[in-house]
């Protein structure tokens, strides 16, 4: 899981009157806090600025006239001409665990607003009549935040947001009713069948069985799987075995169906079999290039940007890396400063030359030292922009793409067309795209709203398969992955969060049902804690499949689990796994600390050797940031550029001279060894 800088900031608040009755709110006061200022300003206002690296607060004990069941809102007013990335309000429950209740964003604001978060998503809802629960608030960190809050209370909801609650109850209806329709559409047994899709370079071979008649038609990437086709019927089909040859290309600008789905309906349009993407790309329409391997799994992720072939991180030996790509930002459907023109499909669109190039030139040094490179696709979120989707909320840090509607689909595979044309030659080659971020923490890292998990991973899929076909018409070895934290079974808490175990059952039958492809798992196999170094001592992990989390000292649950034949690609290929992002925190700089992070690695790598379906280990990080990951120390050079004990042990591991670290690691584990 990518650690985000959060951190509480405090409030002192003199309530000056409510706009509901005594009965309908209870005003909430401060408790214990550190790393803030706070400032009476007069009547009833506080100033609140973040004053340290770990600014925090509580609420004192929440008095007992609150009723979860009625005050489900909390409320304050606000001036902030900086305004705040978004606000999460958590409460402890009874037996001391914590909730998320909601987040939202705090605008600019230089006149006084109101702002509030509905408690009712949260689940379990608070404790009532218990005297220590409190609140906790937290911000995402920004050390030049300056607010100025009043009317500091939990309440009942106004009419305004009552009816907003009524409106997400029918909205959630809507998206439930949905994902049933969905689940109900890949479980179904058709008549008719698609067995083959062969991609060539002018044309696409359709193959299947049908035992009614029907018509052949597409299904664009904006259209999901159970929607309505909009695209003409290219085709009839009569009961029998059957062989559809069809042009490749298109109408005027030659769209490319090579990136569409195939259906067999009634010339109504009741669907006749599944949808079905491509099975096949015939050699010729790709590039000759080899399917990469490595000696070994040591590798690095989120490396900097790379100008010269002797950066340091060259000396660590690594042959795995991973670097990051806001789609998003790359491109343009109008003239923009730095952009530059290409056509695709008879449209012209604008690429950002400046970001594309520096990514071109990390690329191109990392591919000359023989380093394969894995590249993770992200959609920007916060701001208007066709390729996020309508549904996101904003306090996602980023979006799932938006192929909610053509246009969103359109900026998505123009991008996409991009990054395969400029990254599938053996100079700049990106081998491995990882589709999104942590997908099981939506919420934050690819937010969608809050879906049904089927609902969510139709749209995940359309991702991904865009991606995948797209790579494969350029390179016959490209490969997509999932990303997924190291919860397994157990849901992490907050809304926009999934059960990782049901992720991977649920993607594996959708793959299956609409035409298997080469998918893989990048999972973030962190320790329990992430501040916690000693992951051998890790709790709530198991050596079975019931395991709530997978770390560390559990890696091997993982190539077990995927090495059942219903998760075997074509039947007989165990899914490749990256851990493509995990490290090690040094919770100081001390010796000792130190000491405890050369630990987890050797502790690590010492596993790694028997799993060879893990082709990677990429270290996060290469340097600490602890002013932007929330205090974490998890590089392996401080953030002034001083190489820690941890870099000598990650360059030599795997050769004769890690033996010093393996003593250290040895005495370190003993010492620290729970009891």
């Amino acid at each position: 899981m990518t650690p985000v800088a959060t951190f509480a900031f405090a409030l002192v608040l003199f309530l000056t009157g409510h706009p509901l009755s005594a009965a309908d709110s209870v005003p909430l006061q401060t408790g214990p806090h550190r790393d803030v200022t706070i400032k009476p300003v007069g009547d009833g206002v506080s100033e609140i600025a973040v004053s340290g690296v770990s600014p925090h607060f509580w609420t004192a004990p929440v008095p007992l006239e609150f009723d979860p069941a009625n005050h489900t809102v909390v409320a304050f007013e606000y001036f902030s001409p900086s305004g705040v990335e978004s606000i999460s309000v958590r409460y402890r429950q009874s037996d001391g665990s914590m909730t998320l209740g909601g987040s939202a964003p705090l605008p600019l604001a230089e006149t006084w607003q109101p702002f509030s978060i509905d408690l009712s998503k949260g689940k379990p809802a608070p404790p009532k009549g218990d005297a220590a629960m409190r609140f906790h608030f937290a911000m995402n960190y920004n050390p030049k935040a300056s607010l100025r809050i009043r009317n500091f209370e939990v309440r009942a909801p106004n009419p305004a947001e009552r009816a907003a609650a009524a409106d997400r109850e029918a909205r959630t209806a809507r998206r439930q009713a949905d994902a049933d329709a969905y689940l109900a559409y890949l479980r179904t047994g058709y008549p008719n069948e698609i067995t083959d899709i062969i991609v060539g370079l002018e044309t696409i071979v359709l193959r299947g069985r049908a035992t009614v008649a029907g018509v052949l038609r597409e299904v664009q990437a904006h259209i999901a799987s159970h929607g309505i086709s909009e695209a003409d019927t290219p085709a009839e089909v009569a009961p029998g075995d059957f062989e559809i040859t069809l042009p490749r290309f298109a109408g005027e600008g030659k769209k490319d169906r090579a990136l569409s789905r195939w259906r067999l309906e009634e010339k109504s349009g009741r669907f006749l079999s599944l949808a079905r993407w491509p099975d096949q790309v015939l050699s010729g329409v790709a590039t000759g290039l080899p399917r990469l391997s490595a000696p070994h799994q040591k590798g690095l992720g989120g490396v900097p940007a790379i100008g010269k072939g002797d950066h340091e991180i060259f000396e660590l030996g690594i042959r795995h890396a991973t670097v990051n790509f806001i789609v998003s930002s790359l491109v343009s459907a109008s003239p923009r400063p730095g952009f530059e023109p290409f056509i695709l499909e008879g449209r012209e669109w604008f690429f950002n030359a400046g970001y594309l190039r520096q990514t071109e030139a990390t690329v191109e040094h990392l591919c000359a030292k023989e380093i394969i490179v894995s590249c993770i696709l992200l959609v920007g979120n916060g701001v208007e922009h066709p390729m996020t989707h309508p549904e996101a909320e904003r306090r996602g840090i980023y979006s799932i793409p938006n192929l909610a509607v053509a246009e969103g689909a359109a900026h998505y595979r123009a991008a996409l067309h991009l990054l395969g044309d400029r990254f599938t030659s053996p100079a700049t080659r990106i081998s491995n795209w990882i589709i999104h971020n942590e997908i099981d923490q939506a919420g934050v890292w690819t937010n969608m709203g809050d879906q049904p998990l089927a609902r969510y991973l139709e749209t995940y899929m359309r991702s991904a398969r865009l991606v995948h076909h797209t790579m494969r018409l350029r390179d016959p070895y490209a490969r997509v992955f999932v990303s997924l934290t190291h919860h397994w079974s157990k849901q992490s808490s907050g809304s926009g969060t999934y059960r990782v175990r049901d992720m991977v059952d649920l993607f594996a039958e959708m793959s299956r049902a609409e035409g298997d492809f080469e998918w893989g798992l990048a999972y973030h196999p962190y320790p329990r804690d992430l501040r916690n170094p000693d992951t051998w001592n890790d709790t709530e992990v198991t050596g079975d499949f019931e395991t709530p989390y997978i770390t560390p000292k559990n890696l091997e649950v993982l190539p077990a689990y995927l090495a059942q034949e219903r998760f075997l690609y074509l039947g007989k290929t165990q899914r490749a796994i990256l851990f493509s992002e995990q490290g090690f925190n040094t919770p100081t700089l001390s010796e000792e600390d130190q000491r405890r992070q050369v630990a987890g690695l050797i502790y690590t790598f010492r596993k790694l050797k028997a799993m060879p379906t893990v082709e990677a280990y990429h270290l996060h990080r290469y340097q600490d940031m602890p002013d932007r990951e929330g205090g974490l120390r998890l590089g392996i050079i401080d953030e002034h550029g001083n190489r820690k004990l941890g870099w000598d042990a990650y360059a030599v591991i795997g050769t004769e001279a890690e033996a010093p670290f393996v003593t250290i690691a040895d005495e370190i584990m003993k010492s620290r060894k729970s009891p």
